[in-house]
């Protein structure tokens, strides 16, 4: 399975998204490749973080840029899962990962900035249908408020930004502004090798709604 991490807008949270996924899917002891498809080499840094303090399960990287369908399509054969995190930005690796994925998750804060990206996704993934008619978008709520006096009502009116736009998916699960996030990349670490129970379950949340048992 394909899966993209991207959005059109940096610091939205995918290359978290990204890692966290890997390090999931790979505790449920699938065979998975993390692609690193963004000139900033986050992912790439945090993996070779990973390898030199000798952290398992191990997952395997692969670095690629510009045209990612036929090396996605090679790895889909010889791994379970593929996450793949592309710039944020209206990139040439987003389009052509999105041709050929299974599904692209959309990390999104509940800023007006970020939503706004939103409508460029749409007219993108529009694009991308045509090639590829069985994509799904899942847009994820990142970083969002934890503070009780503002979160219901950003999860609101996140929902109906996203209601009012054709194709998407607004995923059920919230992953919120947590430190801990932060702490493990040094580390080359996820939230689920923590000690943080609440970020763990939101991980869990995510893997689960998105995957299900696969």
């Amino acid at each position: 399975m394909i899966t993209i991490v991207g959005c059109n807008k940096g610091g939205a949270g995918k290359t978290t998204t990204a890692t966290n996924l890997a390090v999931g899917l790979a505790l449920r002891g699938f065979d998975v490749c993390l692609m690193d498809a963004d000139p900033q080499r986050s992912a790439a840094k945090w993996h070779a973080d990973r390898e030199e303090a000798g952290v398992v399960p191990l997952i395997t990287l692969v670095e690629k840029l510009e045209n990612l369908s036929q090396t996605l399509l090679s790895l889909d054969e010889k791994y379970d899962h593929i996450i793949v995190d592309v710039a944020g930005r209206n990139s040439r690796e987003l389009i052509t990962g999105g041709a050929v994925a299974d599904q692209i998750i959309a990390p999104h804060q509940g800023s007006q900035l970020d939503l706004d990206t939103l409508e460029e996704l749409e007219k993108q993934t529009v694009r991308i249908r045509d090639m590829n008619p069985k994509l799904k978008v899942f847009i994820y709520h990142a970083m969002a408020n934890t503070n009780p006096v503002v979160r219901d009502t950003e999860r609101k009116e996140f929902l109906e930004y996203v209601a009012d736009l054709k194709g998407f998916t607004a995923l059920n699960s919230v992953g919120f502004f947590r430190k801990v996030y932060r702490d493990v990349i040094p580390d080359g670490k996820s939230v689920l090798e923590s000690t943080n129970t609440e970020a763990a379950a939101e991980v869990e949340r995510l893997l689960s709604e998105v995957f299900g048992g696969h």
